[in-house]
């Protein structure tokens, strides 16, 4: 059944060499009880563990059941030592963290048996060596004789072919030997047992067959094999593995016996967590802020299309950053104060553009917006009648616009804000639904008889700006309230073209009249008007019919829509627009309220990105010192590696074991993180609601909180992984005499 055919051993350890087995041909019965004798150091030991696949012999050949194990994998010894050896050592070698159900459940498991399944079989061969009663205490809980017992039930679980016992008897008192030697007669009726054992008494009363070694030969057999025995036996051997549910239950009762350090350790790996967790709840909850500023304060402010538009990456590139400041040098250097003109492109607004767009306000444009406005370039002047000393009474212009070709472009038309003093209102409900008039009378426009009314509009505190009373005529050196009612009324005259006072007929212009005050209603998120005058598309339309030489193309369109989401779908019409044009023939938007909110995000986000780059030194400090813990950890159990690859463990099993157990760690630093995080958050956002009056800024997303845990088991493992490589390299015949 079993053969040792020429089997070689030596040890080297630098210049000195060792034979410990020296050329051993001995064979062993199916069922039979041998005890190997001799002096310490004669090869006792070293027979054990090549019988057991343990160690490996440099010369000769083991076989099993007529196979010869010459080219074995480390995989199909794994599966031999699992499927047909049973190891019971001198000193027990019971794994301390686990319960003695789980230490004779190991085997089991790593050769694929069912949870169920183990249990039970583990419950048999305890309650075949009499501890049914002691299933879920530990090993430290048990006497001698009990740990013992628990490591034959444990050899016994898996129903090997062969029991390799190493001075099973040696640490026990000479009652409990007996027992145990009764036991282990008992197993050799139906197995082969080979033990190792000093005592020669011992051996002489229980073995069927004694072997004595010396010097590394076999110097004495009392009962060996004459004649061939035929047998037709098979080496079946199973595939073993250990389940990550197996690995992750030994790492968490290992964790368990060492609680303390496991904390601390968590704790200190939950450092950088919770330096990054803060950063990215400010960030969050700045981001909200603005997003919900945008969506409150700017989402009604107008996508705006005007003649020319910023080329920004332009405008990048041409700063200046190999200039010295304040230099020490004796000359002054040219500056063209007028450069950031050079920084526009022009947007060429064609007819089939504003049809393209015209066809989006007249149908979707229906329900996605509240309002749009066309602004067309105008030859006008507003007069005020005024009474000038030494020159007498006369209309004098107060307020000129002009078509000038090619003109300069302002920067606040560029981004979409008209500060003009005579300011077209935009169609549709955006006027009714943000502005109330507070004085006076609806406007009423009087076509036959060029009698036009417009509105004047204040703010919110009812203020009107010094230069716009002054064009209305009052008195602002003396007085600094002036009353609705001696505003309503006033009157203007409005003159297409360019007018002068000596050439121009005043009877040609139109009569203007303030005729209603307007203000922002509470809570409005959208300006139409700065301080000035308003007038109506209707006044508009009518001045381009009547004056057309007078007004020119249509150089400025101001979308308005009507709520947050539909802006992205008004945008989405018009970025189509661009497909497939040139540069010079693609038409770009301003969208005031994302140009504002992009600024203002980039400066947080850029941030962050710096406050999280030095949170991360301290995650890669914790990652160094789980190396660290893990690098103890494979040191102190060092044994139970050696216990694992015993029982037909496999080393990606036991780098698994180690791996689970960073896993653990690193899920805990991280769960440690982020509840330290959420409690720090409270002071936090109650220093800047004190500071900034801006409630529960600080804000950790459900998606933050997963990907930081994430960060952390990650890193957990990667820190680990090479401790767990060391661990699964380590040798099982050195590992299993460590103490």
């Amino acid at each position: 059944m079993l053969k040792l055919q020429n089997i070689s051993k030596t040890y080297v350890i630098g210049e000195f060499s060792q034979d410990a087995l020296d050329n051993i041909t001995i064979e062993f019965r199916k069922a039979e009880f041998v005890t190997v004798l001799g002096p310490s150091g004669c090869g006792k030991t070293t027979m054990l563990n090549v019988i057991g696949g343990l160690d490996h012999a440099d010369k000769g050949d083991l076989i099993i059941n007529d196979k010869s194990t010459k080219n074995f994998t480390d995989q199909e010894w794994d599966m031999y030592r699992n499927n047909s050896i049973g190891f019971i050592f001198q000193s027990h070698n019971l794994i301390s963290h686990l319960s003695v159900l789980q230490n004779v459940e190991m085997g089991l498991s790593l050769s694929g048996v069912s949870r169920s399944e183990a249990k039970k079989r583990a419950i048999e061969v305890l309650d075949r060596v009499g501890l049914k009663d002691h299933i879920h205490k530990r090993p430290n809980q048990l006497s001698g004789g009990q740990s013992q017992r628990v490591a034959i039930a444990r050899a016994l679980a898996n129903n090997p072919d062969v029991i390799l016992a190493d001075e099973p008897t040696g640490s026990l008192d000479s009652e409990t030997s007996i027992q145990i030697l009764d036991l282990i007669k008992d197993i050799a009726k139906d197995k082969l047992v080979v033990m190792v054992t000093h005592d020669s008494e011992m051996a002489y009363r229980y073995a069927s067959r004694i072997v004595k070694l010396k010097d590394g030969k076999v110097i004495n057999d009392s009962n060996p094999i004459k004649e061939d025995i035929k047998d037709d036996s098979k080496l079946d051997l199973k595939k073993t593995a250990m389940s990550f549910k197996t690995a992750l239950v030994s790492s968490l009762n290992n964790i368990r016996t060492k609680l303390g350090r496991t904390l601390l350790t968590a704790f200190a790996g939950s450092i950088g967590i919770v330096g990054i967790a803060l950063i990215l709840s400010l960030s969050n909850g700045l981001g909200q802020e603005i997003d919900k500023f945008e969506r409150e304060t700017l989402s009604g402010y107008p996508i705006t299309i005007t003649e020319s538009r910023l080329d920004f990456e332009k405008m990048r590139q041409a700063t200046e950053t190999d200039l010295e400041m304040y230099p020490e040098q004796g000359f002054a250097t040219m500056y063209d104060e007028n450069r950031f003109q050079s920084f526009f492109v022009e947007n060429v607004i064609t007819d089939a553009y504003i049809e393209y767009v015209d066809n989006y306000v007249t149908g979707d444009g229906l329900e996605t917006l509240s309002g749009v406005k066309y602004q067309r370039k105008v030859n006008m002047s507003l007069l005020k009648f005024m009474q000038i000393p030494l020159v007498g009474d006369m209309y004098f212009p107060v307020y000129t616009e002009t078509i000038v070709e090619n003109e300069d472009s302002n920067p606040a038309d560029v981004f979409g804000f008209d500060f003009s003093f005579f300011t077209l209102l935009p169609e549709g409900d955006v006027f009714n639904n943000n502005y109330e008039i507070i004085y006076g009378n609806p406007v009423s426009q009087d076509y036959e008889n060029q009698n036009f009314q417009v509105y004047l509009v204040v703010d919110e505190y009812n203020r009107i700006y010094k230069s716009t009373l002054t064009v209305l005529g009052f008195d602002t050196a003396s007085e600094t309230e002036f009353s609705f009612e001696e505003i309503i009324g006033t009157e203007f005259k409005l003159y297409m073209g360019e007018y002068n006072v000596q050439t121009s007929d005043i009877n040609e212009a139109m009569d203007l009249t303030i005729a209603g005050i307007i203000r922002a209603k509470e809570g409005s998120n959208v300006a139409l008007l700065y301080n000035g005058l308003g007038y109506t598309s209707d006044l508009a339309d009518y001045l381009y019919t009547n004056f057309p030489e007078e007004v020119g193309a249509i150089d400025t369109i101001s979308l308005y829509p009507s709520n947050f989401e539909n802006k992205d779908l008004v945008k989405t019409y018009l970025d189509k627009y661009n497909i497939d044009k040139t540069e010079t023939e693609k038409i770009e938007y301003v969208d005031q309220a994302a140009t504002i909110t992009s600024m203002v995000g980039g400066v947080i986000d850029t941030i962050s990105i710096v406050l999280i780059a030095f949170a991360a030194i301290s995650l890669i400090v914790s990652s160094i010192m789980i190396a660290i813990i893990t690098y103890i950890s494979v040191i102190e159990r060092t044994k139970e590696i050696g216990v694992l690859r015993a029982l037909g463990a496999r080393k990606k099993d036991i780098s698994r074991v180690f791996n689970a157990e960073n896993l653990i760690i690193g899920f805990a630093a991280g769960v440690v993180g982020i509840l330290v995080s959420i409690l720090l958050i409270i002071p936090i956002n109650v220093i800047i609601n004190n500071l900034a009056e801006i409630p529960n800024v600080a804000k950790l997303s459900f998606l933050h909180i997963s990907f930081l845990i994430l960060v952390s088991v990650l890193l957990a493992y990667i820190a680990g992984y090479i401790p767990a490589r060391m661990a699964s390299k380590k040798d099982p015949v050195i590992a299993l005499r460590t103490e």
